[in-house]
């Protein structure tokens, strides 16, 4: 080999270790972005899905008081009641 070959082996190698040294914290960073998003999106899955359910919960009551009675709805509501 050359002089100049091996010079030239050795920049390339220095630059391939700065490249891998410079690379790394960007690679990880990207990694932690995505991670972000990720719980983000699943975060508004969940979200989404207690609403709907509570939605549902809340016309199931509104159609069970609308169909009860006064009578029923007092006593109901009586359950509930403390002594001051």
């Amino acid at each position: 080999m050359s002089l100049t070959a091996i010079i030239m082996a050795v920049v390339g190698l220095i630059g391939a270790l700065l490249g891998a040294l410079v690379m790394r914290p960007i690679a990880r960073s990207g990694g932690v972005t995505q991670g972000v998003e990720q719980a983000s999106q699943t975060q508004q899955v969940e979200q989404a899905k207690a609403t709907v359910q509570a939605v549902k919960e809340r016309a199931h009551v509104e159609v069970t008081v609308a169909v009860d009675s006064d009578a029923e709805l007092d006593a109901r509501l009586s359950k509930h009641d403390r002594a001051d």
